[in-house]
């Protein structure tokens, strides 16, 4: 948990957070100094040098490296993955990858020290119902409000080709959304459409936490991976503990 934001801060508190040798001294705990104080997107008002006070760790935490995988597949012989609710900083594990299955990803903290970038690929192959939202980016101003809508997908449907469209995205060292840019496709790369675009107004609301929800088309005669790319394989990422 990050120290206060606000109000009566200790030394001890900063401490019980950073750890270190008692007897503590605050210049113990510049950022990379000797109490090991990271490198990271909330660390960054504690100087790395010179003039340091109790007020420079306002809001700051520890890291720790967390799995924040998450994907959903149908007719591919692998279950989906990830945890069962919104919000939830839990590990992931297998998920049916039933009809409608849905899979949330364990939320995570963008910016500086934890994650500026990643790729996705959101796939739906022919031979499958359409639906609307089928993989949905959610943001949030910390790990327990990860519930509104960045950045929304829909998946067609078609008798003759499935397709897939791949998206960079970019964090700002702060952790706010500097880009969301499309990359490329393959197939019938129409199937696949960016029906909300809701970056502007999360980077307004300060949005630095994250997570996916993927969902299984409710019928389908051929398979695909419906969200692939950088969180298929997140399996040990520094977030604040």
């Amino acid at each position: 948990m990050a120290l206060p934001s606000s109000g009566a801060i200790s030394l001890s508190e900063i401490a019980s957070q950073y750890g270190g040798t008692a007897p503590h001294s605050l210049k113990d705990y510049y950022r990379n100094g000797t109490e090991g104080v990271p490198d990271t997107a909330s660390t960054q008002n504690i100087p790395t040098s010179g003039a340091i006070g109790l007020k420079d760790f306002y809001g700051s935490s520890e890291s720790s490296n967390r799995d924040i995988r998450v994907w959903m597949s149908y007719l591919f012989n692998e279950n989906g993955f990830g945890v069962t609710s919104q919000s939830s900083t839990a590990a992931p594990s297998s998920i049916s990858a039933s009809a409608n299955a849905v899979a949330w990803q364990p939320v995570f903290r963008a910016g500086q020290g934890y994650i500026t970038s990643a790729s996705i690929t959101i796939s739906q192959n022919e031979d499958t119902s359409a639906y609307n939202n089928n993989v949905i980016l959610y943001g949030g101003t910390s790990d327990s409000t990860v519930t509104n809508v960045v950045a929304a997908w829909n998946a067609g449907s078609s008798g003759d080709d499935g397709g897939a469209r791949s998206y960079s995205i970019a964090w700002t060292n702060a952790g706010l959304i500097s880009s969301i840019t499309y990359t490329g496709g393959s197939y019938n790369t129409g199937i696949i459409v960016w029906a909300t675009d809701n970056v502007s107004s999360a980077n307004s609301a300060g949005y630095t936490w994250f997570g996916f929800k993927v969902t299984n088309p409710p019928s389908f005669g051929k398979g695909a991976r419906v969200l692939g790319g950088t969180f298929y394989s997140s399996s040990s990422v520094p977030q604040p503990s």
